[in-house]
């Protein structure tokens, strides 16, 4: 199997910490955000999990004809099955011409895991949590039903457990069977035997999972690491907590009290806010970063259907604090890609990985500045302050 990857993710935080732990080892890796630039590990942010299938699937095509010539292939997809999951993966199966799809969107370390072809948080399947209360729709009662369309098989956890020879041999032959080969998964080991037993098919199959199994994938691609320190980082900080997820805004609390500035937005004035209320905040929320660091919330719901006007929004109030800033910190995929968007950045080296799924990378404009993602689902209270503190002090997260 060779070296060179291509990494296709749905929304910005995701490449992210689907992309790193390519980073972790040696290999230089790249999150393009305008689909342009080439490195050992390419990872493309299609910006699709909210936006119409067709749509998704047409920009995940896109992404393979211009990138995945010669390169091991890794679909990112959203470990709680959240996003344009059945038309991506499609797009995937299409482009694998026969070799099959192994999918597991299992990722211990936040808790995620594959039970009995359900996805579990914490132990809890999806479908009995509140993970998708931010959704338009209920979360699916399996991945089967995720993928609906696709002819999809299953490989139990006493499979995936039992002896390496009988699990590279039953993937196989599933691979000739299914669109789809789903297995289970519950720690890392599980997901290392799934990654060794689909790369010794014939023909390798394409990969779809979260950050877990592009762990357990960059392991068989190259071996151990050693995670250094990130360089320290100075000048304030501003941090943008754009995810509604009850976490992000424990973790917004967290900040709050330790912060200079904190500036609660109302989600809805955002949306219906003129060109010249938006500048003005801006200009409040530059002057506040000359004195210290600066959190910026957004508090109170709103429609599925404006969710891009918001986070355009959010990023045009950010835009004069991110040119002074000498971190930023952002949460939810959607609002990293706006606010670097609308900064001008074209594109991130990923660096490190300070705790599981918070990442941080370096644009790779004229005048460089580092920038931490996370998602919004996961982490406890103090996870952001604690990045935070370990990039401005210079040293790994304990």
């Amino acid at each position: 199997m060779g070296s060179r990857v291509l990494v296709v993710a749905d929304d910005l935080s995701g490449a992210g910490d689907s992309g790193v732990p390519f980073a972790l080892r040696e290999m230089r890796t790249l999150l393009a955000l305008d689909d342009t630039g080439d490195a050992e590990v390419f990872v493309a942010d299609t910006d699709s999990r909210h936006i119409e299938p067709d749509l998704a699937a047409k920009r995940v095509h896109e992404a393979l004809d211009g990138h995945a010539q010669g390169r091991v292939v890794f679909k990112k997809i959203d470990s709680t099955l959240r996003g344009n999951v059945s038309a991506e993966v499609g797009a995937i199966v299409e482009h694998a011409d026969g070799a099959g799809v192994l999918l597991c969107p299992a990722s211990p370390a936040t808790g995620r895991t594959v039970l009995g072809g359900v996805v579990h948080i914490n132990g809890i399947p999806l479908h009995h949590t509140d993970s998708w209360n931010t959704e338009p729709g209920d979360p699916p009662a399996d991945i089967a039903s995720a993928l609906d369309g696709l002819k999809v098989r299953h490989v139990a956890l006493a499979s995936v457990r039992g002896k390496p020879a009988q699990l590279r041999q039953r993937v196989a032959q599933l691979l000739t069977e299914a669109d789809v080969v789903i297995c289970d998964a519950v720690s890392e080991s599980d997901l290392r035997a799934v990654a060794t037993a689909g790369s010794a098919a014939a023909t390798p199959p394409h990969w779809v999972g979260a950050a877990g199994l592009a762990d357990a994938l960059a392991e068989l691609l190259r071996p151990g690491y050693d995670i250094e320190p990130p360089p320290p980082v100075d000048g304030p900080v501003l941090a943008v907590v754009g995810s509604a997820h009850r976490v992000s805004r424990q973790q917004a609390d967290y900040l709050a009290e330790r912060f200079g500035h904190t500036r609660r937005l109302s989600a809805r004035a955002l949306v219906d806010a003129e060109p010249a209320a938006l500048a003005r905040i801006g200009e409040q929320l530059h002057d506040a970063l000359c004195t210290g660091d600066v959190l910026v919330t957004v508090d109170g719901p709103v429609e599925a259907c404006l969710a891009r006007e918001l986070t355009a929004a959010l990023a045009e109030v950010c835009a004069p604090a991110t040119e002074r800033a000498g971190l930023l910190v952002l949460t939810g995929g959607e609002t990293a890609r706006a606010v670097l968007g609308r900064r001008g950045v074209s594109g991130l080296r990923l660096l490190n990985e300070l705790e599981p799924g918070v990442v941080l990378g370096r644009t790779i404009e004229k005048e460089p500045g580092y920038v931490i993602t996370k998602a919004g689902a996961f982490g406890a209270p103090d996870t952001l302050h604690r990045a935070v503190s370990a990039v401005r002090c210079g040293r790994a997260v304990a």
